[in-house]
């Protein structure tokens, strides 16, 4: 699959569902009292319906993203609270601070309760507008005040339940945050928000068929790594500004992007050291027509920074689901740069084509049907695999390849001369990769506890090694991968009236959190590979550099000495005793040195 071309005309864009002008007599939020009082308005959010779509007549239907404009699902009334529903939030709890705090939710975050699914897709043949099997929300913004607005009026539990969620997502917030000079962040974690006594569902509420009823709701907040530029020429964005995003200071709760240096040293000041990352040192581009115009043609800019970003998941119930992670829109959604064209076009189609591509199939296979967890999944299969070539093979300079690109060109400085310099600019290469190993494991040691999570009380999950096998047991290689594919094809994907949408995923596993680990284990596999590699280079140039030192060394002393010994004693003796002739016995040691050498 040959990547899209990233520059666009004004008609081409206008094509783009993000870009699209919403429908005739919708309300100026910015303009509007009620809304501006609002943390969050419908423009803010990115809503998405996963559900059962019969695009091609001659295919069967198969499970599609489908994006809504929140313009069209909520009234202009929304904005007005009732007072029913203050006194429902007063309600909920006996605390006379939560009870404040409950009614101050429902007054900025009350209008959410809108987006709620009216009713589940359950076949093919329940093709109604306001049904789906999923309800995606996404936020392009990370303030944890958020998490708790969302669940309080996404939830459809009853007063205590309700109040225990919001009292267990307050706590892990707080055990889980960390801060730093660069600013707050999470420590990676997966945490069930259910109540310990699970109550009795209302009756207007579907959920009670859905697998997996009783983890809901969780939290889950994976860091990632991605792709940008020099700070100083990033593009403005284009869509979805919070306009709480402008003000950063060291009391503002918003978790801001960080650098890779910055994610490791986050007491240290790293702003001289942003330059020696690995993506600003390494420009194939600069050498190489061909991956120039790859790299401008997928990218549209030359990426020349390794950020970390952070993506949240909270899971509502088995309909809704909603992420959050940082304003990235300067990226091009097409090729998918950003995080939920990412999810969206590759994450959640890999997943379906291998687990979902018909409702017959998955009843035959006794497969559970697509939920709020499996789209957690797949989000988190767009985040951690965003710079991974195993996980989409159709990216460019993924980052394996960048850290290979550089230790190949420090190889070859090492073959032509080795110096100290050399030996900084290994370690710093070093350095850099034993950072995103450990983020790779952290991601690692996250999806195993998702998996035992969210697996059944009644068949608890298989214990897997945490930790990558060592080398000799590590997966093979990408290319040796390829060539067993080349030489064995696969087999086809089923019957024709199926869909035959190719898989962008490399393993076939059994379920989707399998395929998932599998994936970022053989990436694991990859980086510490070139980690031994660093290693082995930074030996070896020690030990080259030490010899030529040791060489240099003693050369200089044969030299000193040599001139030392040799040195003229007339002149010793013209400059110690200038008026003074010549002593004879340096004038007859003169005369047969002289001599000597006229005989040979």
């Amino acid at each position: 699959m040959s990547p899209t071309v990233f520059t666009k005309t004004r008609s081409e864009e206008s094509k783009t569902p993000h870009l699209e002008r919403a429908p005739t007599g919708g309300i100026d939020y910015d303009e509007s009292t009620l809304w501006r009082k609002k943390p969050l308005t419908p423009a803010n959010l990115l809503i998405n319906d996963i559900r059962l779509e019969q695009w091609r007549p001659d295919r069967g239907p198969m499970l599609e993203v489908k994006e809504r404009f929140a313009s069209t699902r909520i009234q202009d009334s929304a904005a007005l609270t009732p007072s029913s529903n203050i006194i429902k939030a007063a309600e909920a709890a006996s605390n006379p601070i939560e009870k404040q705090r409950f009614v101050s939710l429902e007054e900025d975050f009350g209008w959410i309760r809108h987006l709620r699914l009216q009713r589940r897709q359950h076949d093919r043949f329940d093709d109604g507008e306001n049904s789906a099997k999923v309800r995606w929300i996404h936020v392009s913004s990370k303030f944890p005040e958020y998490l708790s607005g969302f669940l309080w009026a996404l939830s459809r539990e009853h007063a205590a339940g309700l109040s225990e969620s919001m009292t267990k997502l307050d706590h892990a917030i707080q055990r889980q945050t960390r801060f730093s000079k660069h600013g707050k962040y999470f420590y990676p974690f997966c945490e069930s928000l259910s109540p310990s006594l699970q109550e009795t569902s209302s009756p207007t509420s579907f959920a009670e068929s859905t697998p997996c009823s009783d983890n809901y709701p969780f939290l889950i907040a994976c860091p990632f790594l991605d792709w940008t530029i020099t700070h100083e020429k990033i593009p403005p964005l284009r869509f979805q500004v919070d306009r709480r995003e402008g003000f950063a200071s060291s009391r503002a709760s918003c978790h801001s992007l960080r650098s890779v240096l910055q994610y490791y040293y986050r007491l240290e000041d790293t702003s001289d050291r942003e330059r020696s990352q690995v993506f600003s040192r390494h420009k194939p581009w600069n050498t190489n027509r061909d991956i120039d115009l790859k790299a401008r043609q997928w990218y549209g800019h030359y990426p020349t920074g390794l950020n970390v970003d952070e993506i949240w998941i909270l899971a509502i119930d088995a309909e809704h689901i909603v992420t959050f992670s940082s304003n990235q829109t300067w990226k091009a959604r097409s090729p998918p740069l950003q995080l939920t064209s990412r999810i969206a076009d590759v994450a959640f189609r890999g997943i379906r084509n291998s687990f979902f591509r018909t409702e017959d199939e998955n009843a035959s296979r006794g497969q559970d049907k697509y939920t709020a967890a499996t789209h957690a999944l797949a989000s988190l299969s767009g985040a951690v695999g965003m710079m991974h070539r195993n996980f989409w093979f159709d990216m460019v300079l993924p980052l394996a390849d960048r850290y290979a690109g550089l230790l190949s060109h420090l190889q070859l400085r090492l073959h032509r001369s080795p110096s100290t310099k050399l030996v900084m600019d290994l370690i710093s290469c070093l350095d850099e990769l034993n950072i995103v190993i450990q983020l790779t494991q952290q991601q690692v040691d996250l999806i195993i506890d998702l998996e035992m999570l969210l697996a059944p009380a009644s068949a608890p999950p298989s214990p897997v090694q945490r930790y990558a096998p060592p080398a000799y047991a590590r997966p093979v290689s990408r290319h040796q991968r390829f060539a067993t594919s080349y030489d064995n094809p696969p087999s086809p994907i089923g019957p024709r009236h199926r869909a035959t949408y190719r898989s962008l995923s490399s393993s076939a596993m059994t379920d989707p959190s399998a395929q998932l680990l599998d994936n970022l284990q053989r990436e694991l596999a990859d980086l510490q590979d070139l980690r031994d590699n660093a290693n082995n280079l930074v030996n070896r140039t020690i030990q080259l550099v030490n010899i030529r030192l040791e060489d240099h060394g003693k050369a200089i002393m044969v030299f000193t000495i040599i001139t030392i010994i040799f040195l003229p004693l007339n002149f010793v003796s013209r400059y110690l005793f200038p008026t003074h002739p010549p002593f004879p016995l340096l004038v007859t040691f003169v005369t047969l040195w002289t001599s000597m050498a006229d005989q040979t």
